[in-house]
């Protein structure tokens, strides 16, 4: 998220009083769709910054994925429960 003043060209409009403004609208904006995610069944681990939120379940079923403004764009999918696919240790 770009905020006023930081990038060269925006500097002439840089404004402390909106960049935490338009700071915290967005990050409001996370608790509708981690209300229904869990609304839909999956639970949620976390919401934090701007954009992110972290839950459980097939997020495909409740957000639909893709580029889009309100479509889901994947960070990272990181499995929990299934077995070490490394190298077992040896008994003592």
């Amino acid at each position: 998220m770009s905020t006023p003043g930081e990038p060269n060209c925006n500097r002439e409009l840089y404004r402390t009083d909106w960049t935490h403004i338009i700071r915290s609208q967005a990050f409001v904006n996370l608790w509708p769709t981690a209300h229904r995610a869990y609304e839909d069944g999956l639970m949620v681990v976390r919401a934090m910054g701007t954009d992110e939120r972290h839950v459980i379940g097939d997020r495909r079923a409740v957000f639909p994925q893709g580029r889009g403004v309100t479509e889901v764009k994947v960070k990272d999918v990181h499995t929990v429960g299934t077995p070490d696919t490394g190298p077992t240790p040896e008994p003592a």
